[in-house]
């Protein structure tokens, strides 16, 4: 059934663009939310051929998206000069390479999050999209200093803020602000742009949890779409557990058009991650995107990758395929070697490689229903068992000895697509 979603016939080209004229209406009828109302940063004027190594990137913005109980709750900061990274650093510079990418041709937020809304209705036929071939600079995954430097945007992306200063509401008209933190429930967004606002990257925050020597507030938020977007069906695995949706019917057998709802709700951090997404690219509509993120935040990179069709390198993430195709993600008809989402782990990660279930499992003793292992991307692992000597463990999962263990190393691993994997193989979704 998984692989039935991926299903697509063509549509003459007049008819999908009157569906997308269809959907669009449709999206704004279900009340889309409407994006920041600013002014547009424009990039400078920039020879891409020549392009190697980017200006300096700075942290420009924070997002912050409420979730759970204030999901409507979409707030930004703007950052001066003066803020310095976890690093101690002001800025921090990457190298990149042309490469051709295959995208839809019409990637406007609107259009994009009413075919959503139009895939998960009783009846939806599937769409041929108009996919275009571009040349777009992207991160040089072969750089270990680029890579290294990746991680360490992600690292930053867990940091609690600073500094003092205003937050400016961009999300739909809200007044509640108790128990609004920067810690409280919600999903955190860090946007760094370079000196010419050409490419802009969007580091995503990944799971608090004491399970990973990471606490905070999120730390219930986390939870719960971990155990949505990674488990068979809501985390049942076992009657002792609390289940995080109604979708469960009887003995691995699980409600399909339930679990899709479920993913997209507004409270949870798809919808939250498509918000941030909508608000960067209102104030850079022409910039290139990047985004990245380690772990739970990883994976939100590459799901929002594979919405948009932007390079993505995913530190760490549990396997995101089964949410990406519950989602209904768009797969651009290429071959796998060619897809600009990179998944960046190691052989001694047990939530990376799929590993961390199971009633003697980590996972499973704190609560985290782990169950996929596919990543709907290209994996770059890292042999830390046999290059290192690392035995398996949740703590080669942190992403600051992830960053020590990429140094140690001369080179990158090579990024190949995953075979023959599959997720929840024994459950029945209808």
């Amino acid at each position: 059934m998984q692989a039935a979603m991926a299903r697509s016939f063509v549509m003459p080209t007049h008819i999908t663009m009157l569906l997308g004229l269809v959907l669009l209406l449709a999206g704004v009828v279900s009340g889309i939310q409407l994006p920041f109302i600013g002014k547009p940063l424009m990039p400078s004027p920039i020879s891409h051929e020549e392009e190697r190594y980017a200006p300096g990137f700075t942290l420009r913005h924070i997002f912050h998206h409420g979730t759970e109980d204030h999901p409507k709750l979409h707030l930004r900061k703007d950052v001066g000069p003066s803020y310095r990274m976890a690093s101690g650093r002001r800025s921090f510079h990457v190298s990149s390479r042309l490469k051709t990418v295959t995208r839809m041709s019409q990637r406007d937020p609107d259009f994009i999050e009413s075919y959503l809304h139009y895939a998960r209705t009783k009846g939806a036929v599937a769409i041929d999209f108009d996919w275009t071939h571009q040349d777009i600079m992207v991160p040089d995954i072969t750089d270990r200093d680029t890579m290294v430097e990746f991680a360490k945007v992600t690292a930053d992306a867990y940091v609690e803020d600073p500094t003092a200063g205003d937050w400016i509401d961009v999300g739909l008209p809200y007044n509640e602000t108790d128990g609004f933190g920067w810690d409280s429930n919600g999903l955190r967004g860090h946007v760094f742009a370079d000196e010419t606002n050409t490419t802009v990257i969007i580091a995503i925050k990944g799971t608090s949890a004491a399970l990973f020597h990471s606490d905070g507030d999120t730390v219930t938020s986390d939870k719960v779409n971990d155990n949505l977007l990674f488990s068979c069906c809501c985390a049942r695995i076992s009657y002792l557990w609390s289940t995080v949706c109604d979708c469960y019917e009887k003995a691995y057998t699980c409600s399909q058009s339930c679990l899709e709802s479920a993913l997209y709700a507004e409270d949870k951090y798809y919808r939250a991650t498509l918000d941030i997404y909508r608000n960067t690219t209102s104030l850079y509509p022409n910039a290139n995107i990047w985004v990245t993120g380690h772990s739970l935040g990883g994976a939100m990179s590459a799901l929002l990758g594979r919405t948009y069709g932007l390079p993505t390198i995913a530190f760490e993430s549990p396997g995101e395929q089964l949410a990406a195709q519950r989602l209904h993600l768009p797969f651009p008809p290429i071959p796998l070697n060619e897809i600009t989402i990179w998944h960046v782990g190691n052989t001694a990660d047990p939530i990376f490689m799929g590993v961390c279930n199971g009633p003697t499992s980590v996972c499973w003793l704190g609560g985290y229903a782990m169950e996929t292992q596919c990543h709907a991307g290209l994996e770059c692992i890292y042999d830390t068992v046999n290059d290192k000597r690392w035995h398996i463990s949740i703590s080669n999962h942190r992403i600051r000895p992830i960053i020590d263990m990429m140094v140690s190393y001369n080179t990158t691993p090579e990024c190949v697509a995953p075979t023959n994997c599959q997720d929840c193989y024994d459950w029945n979704f209808d």
